[in-house]
Protein backbone atom coordinates (compact mmCIF):
# COMPACT_ATOMS: atom_id res chain seq x y z
CA UNK A 1 0.00 0.00 0.00
CA UNK A 2 2.62 2.72 0.86
CA UNK A 3 5.09 1.84 -1.70
CA UNK A 4 1.66 1.90 -4.36
CA UNK A 5 1.06 6.04 -3.03
CA UNK A 6 4.60 6.53 -3.73
CA UNK A 7 4.47 5.01 -7.25
CA UNK A 8 1.46 6.73 -7.49
CA UNK A 9 2.80 10.52 -6.11
CA UNK A 10 5.87 10.41 -8.41
CA UNK A 11 3.80 9.37 -11.30
CA UNK A 12 1.67 12.33 -11.15
CA UNK A 13 5.21 14.59 -10.84
CA UNK A 14 6.13 12.60 -14.22
CA UNK A 15 3.59 14.15 -15.93
CA UNK A 16 4.30 17.94 -14.43
CA UNK A 17 6.71 19.75 -16.27
CA UNK A 18 5.98 22.85 -14.14
CA UNK A 19 5.87 21.01 -11.21
CA UNK A 20 3.01 20.79 -8.33
CA UNK A 21 2.28 21.89 -4.92
CA UNK A 22 1.83 19.84 -2.30
CA UNK A 23 -1.64 20.54 -1.87
CA UNK A 24 -2.31 19.96 -5.88
CA UNK A 25 -1.16 16.43 -5.33
CA UNK A 26 -3.34 15.79 -2.53
CA UNK A 27 -6.09 16.60 -4.43
CA UNK A 28 -4.99 14.59 -7.72
CA UNK A 29 -4.97 11.53 -5.64
CA UNK A 30 -7.61 12.02 -3.12
CA UNK A 31 -4.79 12.03 0.21
CA UNK A 32 -4.41 14.37 3.28
CA UNK A 33 -1.63 17.13 3.11
CA UNK A 34 -0.06 15.07 5.85
CA UNK A 35 0.15 11.53 4.20
CA UNK A 36 1.57 13.60 0.63
CA UNK A 37 3.86 15.30 2.79
CA UNK A 38 5.72 12.24 4.13
CA UNK A 39 5.87 10.44 0.71
CA UNK A 40 7.07 13.73 -0.78
CA UNK A 41 10.02 13.60 1.36
CA UNK A 42 10.54 10.10 1.35
CA UNK A 43 11.23 10.55 -2.76
CA UNK A 44 13.06 13.51 -1.58
CA UNK A 45 15.65 11.16 0.67
CA UNK A 46 15.52 9.10 -2.41
CA UNK A 47 16.98 11.07 -4.56
CA UNK A 48 14.14 10.75 -7.23
CA UNK A 49 12.29 14.69 -6.54
CA UNK A 50 13.15 18.28 -5.93
CA UNK A 51 10.94 21.54 -5.06
CA UNK A 52 11.86 24.66 -6.15
CA UNK A 53 10.45 28.32 -3.91
CA UNK A 54 8.12 29.82 -5.78
CA UNK A 55 7.36 32.94 -3.33
CA UNK A 56 6.55 31.06 0.00
CA UNK A 57 4.98 28.13 -2.10
CA UNK A 58 6.98 24.55 -3.25
CA UNK A 59 6.71 23.22 -6.48
CA UNK A 60 7.78 19.35 -6.55
CA UNK A 61 8.90 17.82 -9.72
CA UNK A 62 10.80 15.27 -10.61
CA UNK A 63 14.58 15.51 -10.66
CA UNK A 64 15.55 15.11 -14.64
CA UNK A 65 19.09 16.45 -13.74
CA UNK A 66 21.83 13.62 -12.73
CA UNK A 67 23.75 14.31 -10.35
CA UNK A 68 27.29 12.59 -10.79
CA UNK A 69 29.47 11.58 -7.80
CA UNK A 70 33.54 12.17 -8.50
CA UNK A 71 36.39 12.52 -6.71
CA UNK A 72 37.87 15.24 -4.91
CA UNK A 73 41.50 17.30 -6.03
CA UNK A 74 42.86 20.06 -4.56
CA UNK A 75 41.88 22.08 -7.46
CA UNK A 76 38.16 21.61 -5.77
CA UNK A 77 39.34 23.68 -2.94
CA UNK A 78 37.83 26.98 -4.26
CA UNK A 79 34.70 25.92 -4.76
CA UNK A 80 34.54 23.69 -1.60
CA UNK A 81 34.76 26.93 0.80
CA UNK A 82 32.35 28.51 -1.93
CA UNK A 83 29.95 25.78 -0.87
CA UNK A 84 30.70 26.28 2.53
CA UNK A 85 30.69 29.91 2.71
CA UNK A 86 27.42 29.74 1.48
CA UNK A 87 25.98 27.16 4.04
CA UNK A 88 27.50 28.57 7.12
CA UNK A 89 24.69 30.70 9.18
CA UNK A 90 26.76 32.57 11.44
CA UNK A 91 27.91 35.81 10.22
CA UNK A 92 31.03 36.93 12.94
CA UNK A 93 34.02 36.35 14.47
CA UNK A 94 33.27 32.30 14.62
CA UNK A 95 32.23 32.05 11.07
CA UNK A 96 36.08 33.11 10.28
CA UNK A 97 37.38 30.90 12.96
CA UNK A 98 35.15 27.50 11.48
CA UNK A 99 36.46 28.82 7.51
CA UNK A 100 39.94 28.58 8.43
CA UNK A 101 39.06 25.55 10.61
CA UNK A 102 37.40 23.92 7.63
CA UNK A 103 40.11 24.87 4.66
CA UNK A 104 42.75 23.28 7.01
CA UNK A 105 40.87 20.00 7.23
CA UNK A 106 39.72 19.92 3.38
CA UNK A 107 43.43 20.47 2.52
CA UNK A 108 44.69 17.65 4.70
CA UNK A 109 42.03 15.43 3.23
CA UNK A 110 42.75 16.44 -0.23
CA UNK A 111 46.14 15.97 0.42
CA UNK A 112 46.65 12.78 2.71
CA UNK A 113 43.47 11.62 2.70
CA UNK A 114 41.80 8.33 1.33
CA UNK A 115 40.71 9.20 -2.07
CA UNK A 116 37.61 7.44 -2.35
CA UNK A 117 36.72 8.81 0.56
CA UNK A 118 36.97 12.40 -0.69
CA UNK A 119 33.71 12.99 -2.77
CA UNK A 120 32.22 15.97 -4.85
CA UNK A 121 28.76 15.78 -6.99
CA UNK A 122 28.59 17.52 -9.50
CA UNK A 123 25.14 18.82 -11.54
CA UNK A 124 25.54 19.87 -14.97
CA UNK A 125 29.73 20.15 -14.23
CA UNK A 126 29.28 22.60 -11.40
CA UNK A 127 30.22 21.20 -7.96
CA UNK A 128 27.19 20.92 -5.58
CA UNK A 129 28.54 19.51 -2.76
CA UNK A 130 31.48 17.54 -1.11
CA UNK A 131 31.35 15.22 1.89
CA UNK A 132 34.83 14.15 3.47
CA UNK A 133 35.47 10.10 5.56
CA UNK A 134 37.96 8.78 6.97
CA UNK A 135 38.58 5.26 8.28
CA UNK A 136 39.67 4.87 12.20
CA UNK A 137 41.11 1.88 13.61
CA UNK A 138 40.68 1.28 17.82
CA UNK A 139 38.28 4.30 17.86
CA UNK A 140 37.09 4.53 21.42
CA UNK A 141 38.93 1.34 22.23
CA UNK A 142 36.53 -1.14 20.67
CA UNK A 143 39.20 -2.60 18.76
CA UNK A 144 37.26 -2.11 15.11
CA UNK A 145 37.93 -0.46 12.03
CA UNK A 146 35.11 2.73 11.96
CA UNK A 147 34.11 4.41 8.99
CA UNK A 148 33.65 8.45 10.10
CA UNK A 149 32.22 10.76 8.05
CA UNK A 150 33.36 14.09 8.70
CA UNK A 151 32.11 17.29 6.74
CA UNK A 152 29.25 17.14 4.30
CA UNK A 153 28.38 20.41 2.49
CA UNK A 154 25.20 20.74 0.02
CA UNK A 155 25.25 24.06 -2.37
CA UNK A 156 21.84 25.38 -1.19
CA UNK A 157 20.99 26.50 -5.03
CA UNK A 158 20.87 22.71 -5.12
CA UNK A 159 19.38 21.27 -1.81
CA UNK A 160 16.44 19.41 -2.44
CA UNK A 161 17.82 17.68 -5.60
CA UNK A 162 19.01 14.86 -3.99
CA UNK A 163 22.61 15.66 -3.60
CA UNK A 164 23.10 14.73 -0.33
CA UNK A 165 21.96 11.46 -0.52
CA UNK A 166 23.93 10.97 -3.62
CA UNK A 167 27.01 11.55 -1.75
CA UNK A 168 25.98 9.75 1.80
CA UNK A 169 25.08 6.78 -0.37
CA UNK A 170 28.37 6.60 -2.42
CA UNK A 171 30.61 7.36 0.41
CA UNK A 172 29.22 4.36 2.80
CA UNK A 173 29.17 2.39 -0.72
CA UNK A 174 33.07 3.01 -0.73
CA UNK A 175 33.42 2.05 3.35
CA UNK A 176 31.80 -1.33 2.41
CA UNK A 177 34.33 -1.73 -0.05
CA UNK A 178 36.90 -1.25 2.29
CA UNK A 179 35.28 -3.79 4.77
CA UNK A 180 34.14 -1.43 7.67
CA UNK A 181 31.50 -2.49 9.16
CA UNK A 182 29.97 0.50 11.24
CA UNK A 183 30.03 4.15 10.37
CA UNK A 184 29.40 7.42 12.51
CA UNK A 185 29.52 11.07 12.82
CA UNK A 186 28.45 13.50 15.23
CA UNK A 187 25.45 16.20 14.86
CA UNK A 188 24.39 18.92 17.44
CA UNK A 189 21.35 17.33 19.15
CA UNK A 190 19.60 20.95 17.49
CA UNK A 191 20.35 20.18 13.63
CA UNK A 192 17.06 18.54 13.03
CA UNK A 193 17.10 18.40 9.44
CA UNK A 194 20.86 16.51 9.43
CA UNK A 195 19.44 14.56 11.69
CA UNK A 196 17.38 13.46 9.23
CA UNK A 197 18.98 13.32 6.53
CA UNK A 198 21.32 11.22 8.21
CA UNK A 199 18.45 8.75 8.97
CA UNK A 200 17.06 8.43 5.57
CA UNK A 201 20.81 6.73 4.79
CA UNK A 202 20.27 4.29 7.92
CA UNK A 203 21.69 5.85 10.74
CA UNK A 204 20.52 5.35 14.22
CA UNK A 205 20.96 6.89 17.86
CA UNK A 206 24.66 5.34 19.46
CA UNK A 207 24.31 4.14 22.81
CA UNK A 208 27.55 6.57 23.72
CA UNK A 209 27.55 9.88 25.46
CA UNK A 210 30.34 12.64 23.99
CA UNK A 211 31.97 13.78 26.45
CA UNK A 212 33.72 17.38 26.51
CA UNK A 213 36.30 19.42 28.72
CA UNK A 214 37.57 23.30 28.00
CA UNK A 215 41.60 23.45 28.49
Amino acid sequence: MEENIQTQIFNVLQNASAGFQMEEIGEKLGLTRHTVAKYLEILRAEGKIHYQKAGRAKLWKVLSTAVVTRLLGLDDLEDILRIAEKVERSDNSEKVARMASLKETAVYQLEYGDPLLNLGAEIDGKLAGFIFGEVKIWEFGRGEKTGWIKVLGVDQDFQGMGVGHKLGATLLGHFKKKNVKKVRTLVDWYEGDLISYFKSLGFSMLGMLPLEKEI
